[in-house]
Order: C-alpha cells, then sequence, then structure tokens
C-alpha cells in the first residue's frame, strides 16, 4: 500500500469537473518491439516506480494506491494491423483509464509501416509531466536494456521534492505563502476575456501539433536575449499578447505555467509524482505588445517566482492548511476552491505547460526516433485550449489542446495568434 498525497486527492477530486487529465506520448520508431520485451519493460518501470503497479482507492482517512491483482499483460495492447494508424491512435488517446480499477500506466504498440508507434499513456493522478517523461524513459530504457540516465527515487512525499530547501529559506517561504493567498485577488484585477474562442456540439477533444524549426528558435531566442528572456518566458509572452487580443481594454494580462518543483530536490532524480506548481504570471498591460518587450516583462515576473519560493509555497499552502485533516474532507474541499483557483484564471487568461527538452529522456532510443507528439492533458469543462510545449532535436513542438465544447477553429484561432506573436510564418 503507498498513501495518496495531498496533490493526488485534489486531482482525483478535479477529474470529474475537469476530465480524466491523461497525458499520451506518441513515439514513431524505425524498429519494432515484441509483445514480451514491452512488458519486461513496462514490469522492471513498475519495479522502478511502484505507483505505476497500484490503482487509486479514495477512503475517509487517506487515501492510497492499492496494488492490483491483473497481470501486467492487461497494460499492453499490441495491434499488428490497424486499419488507420492516426484514427487508431486518436482512439487510444480518447480511452480513459480507469484510475479505481487499473494501474496508472498503458502501452500500446501500433505496426507501421516502417517501424511501429509506441503510445505510452499515464495518468495525471499518478503523475505530472516530468514524471510522465521520467516513467517514459525509465521504460525507454528498460526496452533497450540500459540504465537510466539518473538515480530513480520511489518517493513521492512533499518532504523528498523539497530536500534541498533549508530552515534558512523559512522566511521568504512565509512571503511567498501570503503572497499566494493573495493571488486570487490579484488575478481578479486582470483583463477578464471579452472575445470567446468558437464553441461546438462535439463532446470530442481536438488537438494539434505545431512543430517551431531550430532556425525559427534561435530567432526567437536571438531577439528575446537581449530582454533576459528564455524561451520559456517567449512562449509565455505569446500567450499573454493571444490573451490581450481576446480581452478588456483595462487590467493586466493573465497567464497560468507550470513550475517543476523537483528543482528543489537537491540533486538530480527521477520521480513519479505530482509536484509541479501551477503559476500565474501576472503581465503589466502596457508591456504587451512587441515579442521581446512582453517576454522581457514576463521574464522579470518568472526571475522573481525562481529567486523566491512560489512554486513551492503553492504545494505547501494547501499542505499545511489540511495537515491532519481527513481526505475526504480535503477532497470536499478542492470543489470548493476550483472556481477560485482554476475557473477564476482561465476567465482571463491561457494556461501552458512546459516539459522541457525530451533529448535525454528518450537518448536510450537513440535514432530510432522519427517523431514523438504529446496529447493532453485531457480536459474538460473549460472554455479556453491549453497549450504544452517541449523541446526536441532543436525544434520547439507546441500541443495545442482544445477540450470538449470548443470547436476545431479555436485551434485554428491559437495557432494565428501564437505564429503571430512569435514572428512566425503562417501555418499551411
Amino acid at each position: 500500500m503507498i498513501r495518496a498525497e495531498l496533490a493526488d486527492v485534489g486531482i482525483f477530486s478535479s477529474m470529474a469537473r475537469y476530465g480524466d487529465l491523461g497525458i499520451h506520448a506518441v513515439v514513431d520508431l524505425r524498429r519494432t518491439f515484441s509483445r514480451d520485451e514491452l512488458e519486461r519493460a513496462v514490469e522492471r518501470t513498475i519495479a522502478a516506480f511502484p505507483v505505476m503497479g497500484r490503482r487509486y482507492e479514495p477512503r475517509f482517512w487517506r487515501d492510497r494506491w492499492r496494488q492490483v491483482d491483473d497481470p501486467v499483460s492487461a497494460m499492453v495492447h499490441v495491434v499488428d494491423a490497424p486499419a488507420d494508424l492516426e484514427a487508431e491512435t486518436a482512439t487510444w488517446a480518447r480511452t480513459p483509464i480507469d484510475s479505481l480499477r487499473e494501474r496508472p500506466l498503458r502501452l500500446v504498440s501500433l505496426r507501421r509501416r516502417e517501424g511501429s508507434r509506441l503510445v505510452l499513456s499515464v495518468t495525471h493522478l499518478a503523475v505530472d509531466g516530468a514524471g510522465a517523461a521520467a516513467v517514459g524513459h525509465v521504460l525507454g530504457a528498460h526496452l533497450y536494456g540500459l540504465t537510466p540516465s539518473a538515480p530513480v527515487d520511489a518517493r513521492r512525499n512533499v518532504a523528498s521534492a523539497l530536500a534541498g530547501l533549508r530552515w534558512f529559506h523559512l522566511p521568504v517561504l512565509a512571503r511567498d505563502l501570503v503572497a499566494a493567498a493573495l493571488l486570487p485577488l490579484r488575478t481578479r484585477a486582470a483583463a477578464r476575456r471579452e472575445r470567446p474562442f468558437p464553441s461546438g456540439p462535439s463532446r470530442q477533444a481536438s488537438w494539434r501539433h505545431v512543430v517551431v524549426a531550430a532556425d525559427d528558435v534561435e530567432r526567437i531566442k536571438a531577439r528575446c536575449r537581449p530582454r533576459g528572456a528564455s524561451v520559456n518566458d517567449a512562449l509565455i509572452a505569446a500567450l499573454a499578447c493571444a490573451a490581450a487580443g481576446r480581452a478588456g481594454p483595462d487590467g493586466p494580462i493573465a497567464v497560468m505555467y507550470t513550475m517543476d518543483l523537483r528543482r528543489y530536490a537537491g540533486a538530480p532524480r527521477l520521480t513519479a509524482a505530482n509536484t509541479s506548481a501551477i503559476l500565474t504570471a501576472i503581465v503589466p498591460r502596457r508591456a504587451v505588445g512587441e515579442l521581446a518587450t512582453t517576454a522581457g516583462a514576463v521574464a522579470a515576473v518568472t526571475a522573481r517566482h525562481r529567486r523566491g519560493l512560489a512554486g513551492p509555497a503553492f504545494l505547501l499552502g494547501p499542505v499545511a492548511l489540511a495537515f491532519g485533516a481527513p481526505h475526504a474532507l480535503a477532497r470536499r474541499a478542492t470543489r470548493w476552491l476550483h472556481p477560485l483557483a482554476v475557473d477564476l484564471p482561465l476567465r482571463r487568461g491561457l494556461v501552458f505547460t512546459n516539459v522541457g527538452r525530451l533529448d535525454e529522456g528518450l537518448a536510450a532510443f537513440g535514432d530510432d526516433v522519427e517523431s514523438i507528439r504529446v496529447i493532453g492533458p485531457i480536459i474538460d469543462g473549460v472554455r479556453v485550449p491549453a497549450v504544452v510545449a517541449f523541446g526536441f532535436r532543436g525544434a520547439l513542438h507546441l500541443e495545442l489542446f482544445a477540450p470538449p465544447g470548443l470547436a476545431v477553429e479555436a485551434l485554428d484561432e491559437l495557432e494565428a495568434e501564437l505564429r503571430e506573436a512569435l514572428g512566425l510564418a503562417p501555418g499551411g
């Protein structure tokens, strides 16, 4: 038995309202693997990360991850002759994992004309984006008989995630806990979206993969570097520009983005956990315009977040409030917080996740990798597309995800707005 962490409890409580939040990595390879090879790799991945072999069990006092007795073969699916490769991929991406009955990991192998496509699916209930990358890296290492690039740590608790912090960080942490408590007031003052994204009757999500070539990435870096801004800052800036174009004339612009808190662990480790913070960049309206100027303003905000402890405060604030409380009460409290913590910022701005560069995570696959995409997190119940970014082989990959209820034209509009903000040629 593995005790559920408070982040798991919060995500479980959110799934009924915001979707199963599944994350799917789609990797095209020049080679194939047998079912036995796939199953052995999954078994060894579960041995490295025991939570991947368990199902979620909500309880009154403490939720837990309980052992699943089904054979590992139930997690592995091999389709030797898919009638339509893309349709089959979409079907698996739209097939949720039942977290109350199934393990939070699924591996699908689809035969291609030359090679195979692996669809690795994990639940956000078990791991965040960086955790999914860690699981994928360890799985790939076991497929190829290699050693993972960093130590594997099965721990999932807050203490291990923030092990690098010391007592002298407490004053800064206290300050940022207060700032986190006041953030809804600052967010409420941000400009509200007045021009919504196009809606549609479909109850199916849609997504689009946009690749920014390495040369264009270098040009974006060159434009923003004099302002002290990174590519991540430039992407948040592009989203701020897109949000400003849909907002009223007054007030700053809000963009939600994620920070991986593994940076506070003290040493590089591979973990399967939810240890990311959702932060909000409040960008002054006067700074929103030309990309470099906006990115410079964003860089000032994100630098303050990194210099301080805004990320740990996001994680520790709820832990302090819920300390000792039954998880059943925490689940109810999470539902009460949804309007303030999620709906409020999403009525004003956009949401962005940067998974980082995947080159090292996919190193075990070597030159066998032809392409990679990410689908998800599979969200529902919101009226705004989400953006997930990652780097691979010098290019920047953007996944635009429209939840059910948004028309595919929402992706057309968001892609066009991001291309204009980043100075890229219009899409084909």
